[in-house]
C-alpha cells in the first residue's frame, strides 16, 4: 500500500494535492527512469520515429492538467533534443494531428519490406505507381542471426512436482534432483524396468 506524500502515482499519472486542496494531475515517471528513446540517427524509417514523438506529445496533453502541460512539454523538448532530434521535428511533433479526408486513395494490397534507407524510398514509390501501399519492417536485431546462449532450463531444474497415475492416484513430490530424472524414475517404478 502506498501512502500519499503529497503524491500518488497511479500507472503513468502522478496525482497531487495543490497548495488549495484540489487534486492535479501530470506524466508520473519512476526514479529510474532513463529518458533514453529510440534516437534520430537510428537505422528506422522517419515515420516510427515521428510516431515516437508524437506519442509522447499525446501522452503530455493527455495526462497532465491544464497547469502541467507547459511544464511536461518544456521537459519533453529536452529530453527529445537529447536524443537527437531537430528543433524542425520537434515542432512538428507538437502540432495537433490533422484528419485527412477520406477521398484519398485506398491501395490495392499492401506490401511490408524491411527498411533500408535508400532502397525502401525507392521501392516503396516504384509500389505506390502500381497502387500497391509499403509498410516499412524495422530490421533485424543481430542477436536474431545467434544461436541461443543458454538452454532452456525446463523439466532439468529441481522442484516441486504433481505426477497424476492411470490408476487416479496423484503422486506430488519435491527433489533435488531433476523433474525430468524424477518422471523417468517414477515412470520406470510404475512399468518396471525395460
Amino acid at each position: 500500500m502506498e501512502i500519499e506524500d503529497g503524491h500518488l502515482p497511479f500507472l503513468d499519472i502522478d496525482i497531487y494535492r495543490k497548495t488549495d486542496g484540489s487534486l492535479g494531475h501530470k506524466v508520473y515517471r519512476k526514479p529510474t527512469h532513463t529518458n533514453i528513446y529510440l534516437h534520430q540517427k537510428s537505422h528506422r524509417h522517419a515515420a516510427n520515429k515521428h510516431s515516437v514523438l508524437s506519442s509522447l506529445v499525446h501522452r503530455a496533453t493527455a495526462l497532465c492538467d491544464q497547469e502541467s502541460v507547459a511544464p511536461e512539454l518544456n521537459f519533453l523538448t529536452q529530453v527529445i533534443q537529447q536524443n537527437g532530434y531537430r528543433h524542425q521535428q520537434i515542432q512538428r511533433a507538437m502540432k495537433p494531428a490533422t484528419r485527412t479526408s477520406k477521398t484519398e486513395y485506398k491501395p490495392i494490397s499492401t506490401a511490408y519490406l524491411p527498411y533500408t534507407q535508400i532502397i525502401y524510398g525507392r521501392l516503396s514509390r516504384m509500389l505506390a505507381r502500381y497502387n500497391i501501399k509499403s509498410v516499412a519492417i524495422p530490421p533485424m536485431k543481430i542477436s536474431s542471426y545467434m544461436p541461443p546462449t543458454k538452454d532452456a532450463t525446463g523439466l532439468r531444474t529441481p522442484g516441486i512436482y504433481r505426477i497424476l497415475c492411470e490408476c487416479g492416484k496423484v503422486y506430488i513430490g519435491q527433489r533435488g534432483r531433476s523433474v525430468q530424472l524424477r518422471i523417468k524414475a517414477w515412470a520406470t517404478y510404475q512399468i518396471g524396468p525395460t
